[in-house]
């Protein structure tokens, strides 16, 4: 008896001194990854594209979910650097809700972004802007430029350069904007997990 009120008490203890943690532990999660946090979090500009595997895809069908929106180009080496480990943080992250919606602003050959996407077994969404005006509506100046958007639908951050996304800074960034910023909803396995691994 003794032992499982010990046990319950030291969890207890464990959470209330993580939570405070990684509460403050996200700033300099975003400094690792190179991620600017805007002075203020304004929605996201909504937007719907044609989705290469068919249909359209639209930002409002992720509500509630954290979109890491990167804009791309076939064209261009940096990006597609980045495709790999993008690929890989969405097979570990799409079950904590979070999606990846990767935007193609090349104007013509949708086939090459197609068939690129076909032998690098690319899951996520993508998207095709040959207009590019989702992209002047995100202020894109260079390739790859990448957005973090939370379950509010509000931008939390931008990253402009590759990224090793599947790294654990990374993840933890990511999984930081549970809750719209608030890590309270996160479980304690969660919490602890990454209490040991906050920066690689």
């Amino acid at each position: 008896m003794k032992t499982q009120i010990c046990l319950k008490v030291s969890a207890l203890v464990l959470f209330l001194l993580l939570l405070p943690f990684q509460v403050t532990a996200n700033p300099l999660l975003f400094e690792e990854m190179g991620i600017i946090a805007p002075k203020t979090s304004k929605p996201a500009p909504g937007f719907k594209l044609k989705n290469i595997r068919g249909g359209t895809t639209q930002l409002s069908d992720f509500k509630g979910k954290i979109v890491l929106v990167n804009f791309w180009a076939t064209w261009c080496a940096a990006c597609m650097e980045e495709m790999a480990s993008m690929q890989n943080l969405y097979k570990d992250l799409k079950k904590h809700d979070v999606e990846i919606v990767a935007i193609s602003i090349d104007r013509w050959n949708e086939d090459r972004i197609v068939e690129y996407a076909d032998k690098n077994k690319l899951s996520f969404h993508i998207l095709h802007d040959p207009d590019q005006k989702v992209r002047k509506q995100y202020y894109i100046m260079g390739l790859p430029t990448s957005y973090l958007i939370d379950g509010n639908g509000k931008m939390r951050g931008y990253v402009s350069g590759a990224r090793t996304w599947d790294s654990l800074a990374s993840q933890n960034a990511l999984l930081s904007l549970k809750g719209g910023g608030s890590l309270a909803e996160l479980t304690t396995e969660k919490l602890s997990m990454r209490a040991d691994n906050t920066l690689p």
